[in-house]
C-alpha cells in the first residue's frame, strides 16, 4: 500500500517530476529513480535533440515517461523536425518540453528554421504530432538575453500550445509569489512545476547559477544565510529550505502550482536520499501526531 501524504508539500516530494541531462552517467542515475517517474531529458547545445531522443528512448524504455527537451535552434531544419516527430511516433513517446535553446552558443546558431520555441509549438500543430503533453519554461525571476516584456508576449503566445510551465530555478519564494500572481491576473493559466536544484556540490551550483544567468537569485544564493542558512559552513546544498519555504505557494490553489521539477544535475542517488528522508521525516511527525491524539481519548 502506498503511503498516503497530508500536506500539499508532502505531495510534492512524494511525486516530483525529474530531470536528466545527456551526459555519459545519465542512464545510470535514472536507474535511481523511482518507478513510473516522469523523467525530463534536457538538449545538449553540443550533442543536439538527436542525442536527446535517442537517450528519451532508453529512458523509456526503462518504464519512465521520458520527455525529451525540443530545443528550436538545435534542429537543422523542417526535415529534421518532421524525423524527430516520426521518430518519437514510433517509439511511442508522446511527452514533449519545448524550449528555444537560449544557451550563447544556441543563439549563434543561424542554420535552423526556427528562431524560438514558439515556431516549433506551431509546426508540432501542423505536423499532426499526437501529444499527450507539450510543456513550455517560464522565468519567474527574468531572462539572461529577453527582456521581461518578450518574456510575457511568448508566454501569450506559447500558453495556447502547452499543457503546462517548469520555472526556471529561482532561489527566491517572495520573486516565485509575486510572478505567480502577475501572470494569474494576466490569464494565464496553465498549471506550474516548480523547478529546484537537487542535492548538489555548493561551488557547481553556483557556477551553473552564474552560466544560465538567475540573476538576484544568484547573489541571494551567495549572501542570503537567513534564506539559505545550510550552505554557511557546508560545501553540499540540499533545498530543504527552499522548498520549506515554497509550502505555501503550494497550498494556494489560486497560484496554480502543480508540484516540483527537480533539477537533478545527474545526482539522483543524492537527491532520492535526500527526498526519502523528508518523506521519512515527515511520516514520523504525522505518526506521533496520531498517538497524542489518541491518548487524549
Amino acid at each position: 500500500m502506498s503511503a498516503v501524504y497530508s500536506t500539499p508539500l508532502e505531495q510534492a516530494l512524494a511525486s516530483p517530476r525529474y530531470e536528466i541531462v545527456p551526459m555519459r552517467s545519465a542512464l545510470k542515475q535514472a536507474r535511481e529513480l523511482p518507478a513510473n517517474a516522469v523523467v525530463s531529458v534536457t538538449c545538449s547545445p553540443t550533442r543536439g535533440v538527436d542525442a536527446t531522443v535517442a537517450l528519451a528512448e532508453r529512458i523509456s524504455a526503462m518504464g519512465y515517461t521520458a520527455v525529451p527537451h525540443l530545443a528550436a535552434r538545435r534542429f537543422t531544419g523542417q526535415s529534421h523536425l518532421h524525423a524527430i516527430v516520426t521518430r518519437l511516433q514510433q517509439t511511442g513517446i508522446n511527452d514533449v518540453f519545448v524550449v528555444g535553446g537560449d544557451d550563447p552558443a544556441d543563439a549563434a546558431h543561424g542554420s535552423s528554421a526556427f528562431a524560438c520555441g514558439r515556431d516549433v509549438l506551431a509546426a508540432l500543430v501542423a505536423s499532426r504530432f499526437e501529444a499527450r503533453s507539450i510543456g513550455i519554461p517560464c522565468y519567474p525571476e527574468g531572462h539572461a538575453y529577453i527582456g521581461d516584456a518578450l518574456l510575457d508576449q511568448a508566454l501569450d503566445e506559447k500558453s495556447p500550445f502547452a499543457d503546462y510551465m517548469v520555472t526556471q530555478i529561482c532561489f527566491d519564494p517572495t520573486t516565485i509569489r509575486q510572478w505567480l500572481t502577475r501572470i494569474r491576473a494576466r490569464g494565464i493559466t496553465l498549471p506550474v512545476y516548480i523547478g529546484i536544484p537537487g542535492v548538489i556540490e555548493r561551488r557547481k551550483l553556483l557556477g551553473i547559477a552564474l552560466r544560465i544567468g538567475l540573476g538576484d537569485s544568484t547573489r541571494f544564493l551567495k549572501k542570503g544565510a537567513s534564506m539559505l542558512g545550510q550552505l554557511v559552513g557546508t560545501p553540499i546544498y540540499r533545498p530543504d529550505v527552499l522548498v520549506d519555504g515554497l509550502a505555501d505557494l503550494l497550498a494556494e490553489p489560486e497560484l496554480g502550482v502543480a508540484g516540483f521539477h527537480i533539477n537533478s544535475f545527474n545526482q539522483v542517488e543524492k537527491t532520492e536520499d535526500w527526498r526519502k528522508q523528508r518523506l521519512a521525516a515527515a511520516a514520523a511527525v504525522e505518526s506521533e501526531q496520531e498517538q497524542a491524539a489518541y491518548n487524549t481519548l
